[in-house]
């Protein structure tokens, strides 16, 4: 599921009601955060290393 779907899960949940359908993709939304910028980090690291060479 990508980032954007989420958030339109999250925004349509938020409009009808539904507190738990939002807690719930909140949390997923999170998990993509942390593993997108860990992902990010990573990459940045690499290109560090290759420059360096």
């Amino acid at each position: 599921m990508h980032r954007q779907q989420v958030l339109q899960i999250i925004t349509a949940a938020e409009a009808r009601g539904q507190q738990r359908l939002d807690e719930l993709n909140q949390q997923v939304l999170s998990n993509l955060d942390r593993i997108i910028n860990t992902l990010h980090d990573e990459a940045d690291v690499d290109t560090r290393v290759s420059d360096a060479s």
